[in-house]
C-alpha cells in the first residue's frame, strides 16, 4: 500500500513534471528571433521577454528533471532490482525513444525533399545519408530535446555503478562534490555524447535523494520553507533579469548550486497548492509534451508569423498563441490517440497513461 506522503510525492512530481516541459518548451520557440529589431522601444520589450521566458526562468528545469528522474529510479533501490528495472526502462524510455526518431526523423526527410521545403526554408535540410539515418535513429540528430532520454538510457544501465557511489551517503556526497570540481576543470563525461557534462551530477543528486532521503522530500514542507522558497526563486529570476550577461563565479559550482536549490524551491513551492489541484489529463502528458513541442510549435510560429503582420509587436502575441495553440493541439493529439489506438499511444508515451 502506498503511503499518503509518497502518494503525495508522485501527485506532485507529475504536476511538476508537467509545469517543467513547459518550461523546455520555452526554450525552443522560436516566436521572438522571427520578428526584426528595429532598435524600437518594443524591439528592447521583446528582447527582454524572450530572455525572460528562454533564459531566466527556465534553465534550471532539465537539471530539476535529472533529479527527479534519479529519485523515481533509486527510491528504494538495491542491486537485485535491477533487471527489474531495466526491463521497465525499456517499455518506458527504450522503446519511446527509438520511434519519436524515427518520426522526427521522417519528418526532417518530408520537409527536405517535398514541395513542403518551399515554405520552411529556414530547416536544416537532411542529407539522406547512412549514417545520418543511423545517427538520427540512436543518437537523436532530428529529435535534440531528446538528448535528456538518451542520458536516463546510458544513466539507468549504470545503475550498479551509481548504486556503489550512492550506497553509502558520505561516498555519494562525496562523489557528487569531486564530480563537480572535476568538471570545474573539463573533466567528467564527454559533452559531444551527453551534451551537458553536469547531466550525471544532477542525477546522482537525484539517486542520493533517493536512496536516503525520499522521507525528506516526499512529506509536505512546512510554511517557513515553502516561504523561504517563494524568496529564493523570485530573488534568482529577478537577478538573473537585471544581471542577463553576468558571468557565474565558478560557472559549473554556481550552477549545479543554484540549478539544485531552484529545484528543490520548485518543489516546496508546489506545497502551496497542491492539495487544491485537481488531477486532469494534461498533467500527465508531460512527456507528450517533451517529445512533440519542438516541431510542433516551430509550424505554429511559422503560420502565425505568415498570418499576421510582420511588425515586432506580434513577436509578444506570436509567442503567446503558440504557447497556448500549441498545448492545446498536442492534447488533441493525445486524447484522439488514446480514444482510438491505446495501444500506439501507450508505446509512444511509454505507459505514460492513467
Amino acid at each position: 500500500m502506498v503511503s499518503t506522503s509518497e502518494a503525495l510525492f508522485w501527485k506532485k512530481k507529475e504536476l511538476v513534471s508537467f509545469i517543467l516541459s513547459i518550461l523546455v518548451f520555452f526554450i525552443h520557440i522560436f516566436s521572438f528571433v522571427r520578428y526584426r529589431d528595429t532598435g524600437s522601444i518594443i524591439s528592447a520589450v521583446n528582447e527582454r521577454a524572450a530572455f525572460f521566458f528562454k533564459e531566466s526562468i527556465t534553465r534550471f528545469a532539465v537539471p530539476m528533471f535529472f533529479i527527479l528522474s534519479g529519485i523515481s529510479f533509486f527510491k528504494g533501490y538495491d542491486n537485485s532490482k535491477y533487471v527489474n528495472k531495466i526491463k521497465s526502462r525499456v517499455f518506458t524510455l527504450v522503446i519511446p525513444y527509438l520511434l519519436w526518431n524515427v518520426i522526427w526523423m521522417l519528418f526532417d526527410v518530408v520537409f527536405s525533399y517535398t514541395f513542403l521545403s518551399r515554405y520552411y526554408v529556414g530547416r536544416p535540410h537532411f542529407d539522406l545519408t547512412f549514417t545520418n539515418i543511423l545517427k538520427s535513429i540512436f543518437f537523436y540528430n532530428c529529435n535534440l530535446p531528446f538528448w535528456f532520454i538518451f542520458d536516463l538510457i546510458i544513466f539507468s544501465v549504470a545503475a550498479p555503478l551509481i548504486y556503489l557511489l550512492v550506497r553509502n551517503k558520505y561516498i555519494g556526497i562525496a562523489s557528487i562534490g569531486l564530480l563537480t570540481i572535476l568538471a570545474m576543470f573539463g573533466i567528467g563525461i564527454p559533452p559531444s555524447i551527453f551534451l551537458y557534462s553536469t547531466s550525471i551530477i544532477f542525477y546522482l543528486i537525484g539517486a542520493l535523494i533517493g536512496k536516503h532521503y525520499f522521507d525528506f522530500v516526499s512529506k509536505k514542507s512546512n510554511k517557513l520553507m515553502q516561504c523561504f522558497s517563494v524568496i529564493f526563486l523570485f530573488t534568482y529570476i529577478t537577478l538573473k533579469n537585471v544581471f542577463p550577461s553576468q558571468a557565474y563565479p565558478f560557472k559549473t559550482l554556481s550552477q549545479v548550486v543554484i540549478f539544485t536549490l531552484s529545484a528543490f524551491a520548485l518543489w516546496n513551492i508546489t506545497d502551496i497548492f497542491i492539495d487544491k489541484v485537481k488531477q486532469r489529463k494534461i498533467y500527465s502528458r508531460s512527456f507528450a509534451i517533451f517529445a512533440m513541442h519542438i516541431n510542433t510549435s516551430a509550424i505554429i510560429t511559422k503560420l502565425i508569423f505568415q498570418c499576421l503582420p510582420k511588425s515586432e509587436w506580434m513577436a509578444i502575441p506570436n509567442f503567446i498563441s503558440t504557447v497556448i495553440l500549441t498545448l492545446f493541439l498536442i492534447n488533441v493529439i493525445c486524447s484522439v490517440l488514446e480514444v482510438f489506438l491505446p495501444k500506439v499511444y501507450s508505446i509512444l508515451m511509454g505507459s505514460r497513461s492513467r
